[in-house]
């Protein structure tokens, strides 16, 4: 699924009111802007995803949201090319953004930029050059290559928890298209 800018600013609101937002929150956001029709549409777009659930008055980041951007166990590289393919952004943002601290996201900016999967392009913006990192060609193929392994190791948990209960055609089967995966990731 793709992420755009706003679906950003949701996620990014909940996590930043401990995980769930209401209406007073919205109201007083960067999202106040949108209107009544907008919210509701976005709300139930992420909803559908499964990325906002509903907890009484309040909306609440599913585990699966918070594991696109904030999950420990996923590498801090992985997670500011994830934000670089919504948005390009000054380090600073992306500090903001992933809730890491600023020294530390210059760093990694830094290796990626080593490694070619981002740029730094500098801007004008309110009468002053300031400097943003974009995601290049190959930083999007390596996002898509750790979505694809994501997608691998659900499935070996799937098949590891319904192994007992599968007969062999259906093992086959499964090992089979993990195969074609892995081949396909080279």
């Amino acid at each position: 699924m793709k992420l755009d800018q706003i679906d950003l600013e949701f996620l990014y609101l909940g996590m930043t009111k401990n995980g769930a937002f209401n209406e007073q929150d919205l109201a007083g956001s960067d999202l106040a802007y949108l209107g009544v029709g907008r919210t509701l549409d976005k709300i139930a777009h992420l909803k559908e995803n499964n990325l906002l659930s509903l907890a009484g008055e309040r909306f609440a980041i599913t585990d699966s949201a918070k594991n696109i951007f904030w999950a420990k166990d996923t590498p801090l590289q992985t997670r500011i090319l994830r934000l670089l393919e919504i948005k390009s952004l000054e380090e600073s943002s992306i500090a903001k953004y992933l809730l890491e601290p600023y020294n530390t996201i210059l760093s990694e900016t830094e290796k990626l930029r080593s490694q070619g999967l981002i740029i730094h392009v500098t801007i004008n913006k309110d009468d002053r050059i300031i400097r943003v990192c974009e995601i290049t060609q190959d930083g999007m193929e390596c996002t898509n290559q750790g979505s694809q392994r994501l997608r691998m190791r659900k499935l070996l948990d799937e098949i590891q928890a319904k192994s007992s209960s599968m007969d062999n055609t259906k093992i086959t089967e499964t090992i089979e298209k993990l195969r074609k995966i892995s081949t396909e990731l080279g």
